[in-house]
């Protein structure tokens, strides 16, 4: 078990996640209406879109950025299986799911080449 530490940002919360994006237009519409993410504040270059208590707000580029296969974000599902299906209904390529001991996890891209994740938690005891 992993010693119990603490510093300035023990007891905080994380609230959003930025990620610039290069065609604003279109990751607002894959994360709004294809992900559908609903959208708690924009303006024409920056939307914040919320996900149970964290966001995601996607902000364009005013500079290029440097990409990263270094993160990854990932969403709990609650139906993987139905999750996969809609999304593939609305042309995403999802990997296919697979099973380990936490649970059932699949990966797919946004437009940009940002992996996501999805996962589905293994059903405790009934």
């Amino acid at each position: 078990m992993a010693k119990a530490v603490s510093g300035p940002l023990t007891d905080a919360k994380l609230e959003t996640v930025f990620v610039w994006v290069r065609d604003f237009k279109r990751m607002r519409a894959f994360y709004h209406e294809t992900l559908g993410l609903p959208i708690a504040y924009e303006n024409p270059h920056f939307v914040n879109l919320r996900s149970g208590d964290c966001s995601i707000a996607l902000h364009s580029e005013r500079e290029t950025h440097v990409r990263s296969d270094s993160w990854h974000m990932e969403f709990l599902v609650k139906d993987i299986d139905a999750a996969v299906s809609e999304l593939s209904r609305r042309g995403v390529d999802v990997a296919p799911v697979r099973a380990e001991s936490f649970g059932r996890i699949t990966t797919l891209r946004d437009p940009e080449g940002n992996e996501i994740g999805l996962e589905e938690p293994a059903k405790r005891g009934r």
